[in-house]
């Protein structure tokens, strides 16, 4: 059976490389102009970025569109941004370590374990204020008296401007002391940090109101487990549905506003749970370039693009190969609705689950605009362990366009909601899954559970309460909808 990987082989090998000279040009007319070896920098510059081109060559979505002329002895980083179609590409991503690019799209990363968003102190001043969203659970920052709704000032003592707040949000990924504001003073928090793994499941509850049962979970991105192969995270996805389903749940508040994406089929299998469908309805399909198209078109068939719900949960070995096929999926029946809670952080997967599952149920979504990512990605890095001690690299290339059943894609410039809500709007924040809390409430009062005179009353901030930026955004790979390349071998 062909390959991903032979695939790619096969099809670069007609690709002509482009050779690079070195020469010295002499002042004096007809003096010899000898060829100069480039530095083993260089040079090793120039072999990774031939596997960048051919890759892109290839794979990459608008592989038309890249440009004729190419400099391949820039830092390979510089070189992947060069060839990026900039009119429609802003997600495309490379790292130096592929390793660690894997483990971030599982939710591994050194961190202290807490999640905020950045506001301007007010609409006229260049100072910067961040507000802790969440805490994440078992993290050093859930060990300290840090809790959401604190918001703090400095990091190290440095205040945070517009000037200089990327680079001193660097400090955060090491042992640091945040200048938290609490009784008209900074107290000073001390976090240490760890090598965190997150679960994306941050919070599942029922609740039994106005004579219904509401099923509500936070969900923050998707991802099967710790990059170790268990489904650990499926698993425990899966055990949540069957308790909705053992109580007999009425509606679904699905809360997103953290989750900017991550593996498409875990996507596929929430929305099974959801929806109830069944393995003959189709969730979405994958439009890819031509080459890519006409040669798993050719191996696979007509249907090779094509993505219906599950009636069991897929697990696969390293190798993407499936092994296990036999755990039922725990499938909510009867609902005609559910609710989504968004933010300007809900993107790409979690878009998946809205536009896919539109066709077939009311999806009510609740809060801010979503990202807009109507486009995936196959994780890429050299497999070859002889020529990975010279290249490291792993990177996401934009590689297909994502449709739902009725052949609709016109998501990429966000979601707007059905009810606008501000998650931010009243403050201080409440605890999340707090019945109070904005946008929880928001959905609640639809439902016709809770009355609106309910509202409560938050107090003024005392900042501009339009985000400047998130933690998620120091992490872009998380904004991503991921098909692992090894997977199509194991069709």
């Amino acid at each position: 059976m062909l390959t991903i990987h032979n695939f790619i082989s096969k099809k670069i090998g007609l690709l002509l490389l482009f050779p690079i000279l070195f020469i010295i040009s002499s002042c004096e007319k007809g003096d010899d102009k000898p060829t100069l070896q480039p530095s083993e920098e260089i040079q090793k510059n120039i072999n990774i970025n031939r596997w960048i081109q051919d890759n892109m060559d290839v794979l990459y979505f608008w592989n038309t569109n890249l440009p004729a002329n190419r400099d391949s002895t820039l830092y390979p980083g510089d070189y992947f941004e060069s060839l990026l179609y900039k009119d429609e590409d802003r997600f495309s991503y490379i790292a130096e370590d592929y390793i660690e690019l894997s483990e971030l799209l599982s939710g591994v990363q050194m961190e202290a374990g807490y999640d905020f968003t950045l506001f301007l102190k007010d609409a006229n001043s260049g100072d910067v204020v961040g507000l802790i969203d969440y805490i994440k659970p078992n993290s050093p920052a859930s060990s300290t008296d840090l809790k959401r709704g604190d918001i703090f000032f400095t990091v190290n003592g440095k205040q945070l401007t517009v000037d200089n707040y990327r680079e001193v949000l660097n400090e955060i990924y090491s042992p640091h002391v945040l200048g938290v504001y609490r009784n008209n003073a900074l107290q000073p928090i001390s976090l240490s940090v760890t090598k965190y793994e997150e679960n994306p499941i941050l919070l599942d509850s029922i609740y039994t109101m106005g004579g219904k049962k509401i099923a509500y979970l936070i969900y923050n991105f998707f991802a099967s487990d710790k990059g170790d192969n268990s489904y650990t995270y499926l698993k425990e996805l899966n055990a949540v549905f069957d308790k909705f389903k053992q109580a007999n749940v009425n509606e679904l508040i699905l809360d997103l506003r953290y989750d900017g994406g991550g593996d498409a089929e875990i996507a596929t299998e929430l929305a099974s749970m959801i929806s109830g469908r069944s393995s003959s309805d189709l969730f979405c399909v994958d439009q890819y370039n031509s080459i890519v198209d006409s040669e798993l078109k050719r191996t696979y068939g007509t249907n090779y693009n094509k993505t219906f719900f599950e009636n069991y949960l897929i697990i696969r070995d390293a190798n993407g190969k499936i092994i296990n096929q036999s755990i039922p999926i725990n499938k909510l029946s009867g609902l005609s609705r559910f609710y989504v809670l968004t933010s300007q952080k809900t993107a790409s997967a979690s878009e998946l689950i809205i536009n896919g599952l539109k066709p077939y149920m009311n999806v009510i979504v609740i809060g801010d605009k979503t990202y807009g990512k109507n486009v995936g990605m196959w994780l890429i890095y050299e497999d070859d362990p002889q020529k990975q001690k010279d290249n490291t690299w792993g990177m996401l290339p934009i590689v297909f366009k994502i449709y739902n059943s009725q052949n609709k894609s016109d998501y990429n410039n966000g979601f707007t909601p059905d009810i606008e809500t501000d998650e931010y709007a009243e403050f201080p924040l409440l605890p999340l899954g707090d019945v109070r809390e904005s946008l929880l409430e928001a959905a609640l009062i639809n439902i016709g559970v809770q009355a609106e005179n309910t509202l409560r009353k938050g107090i003024e901030k005392g900042f501009d309460s339009r985000p400047l930026m998130s933690s998620r955004d120091r992490t872009p790979v998380r904004k991503n909808t991921i098909v692992n390349r090894t997977r199509l071998s194991g069709f």
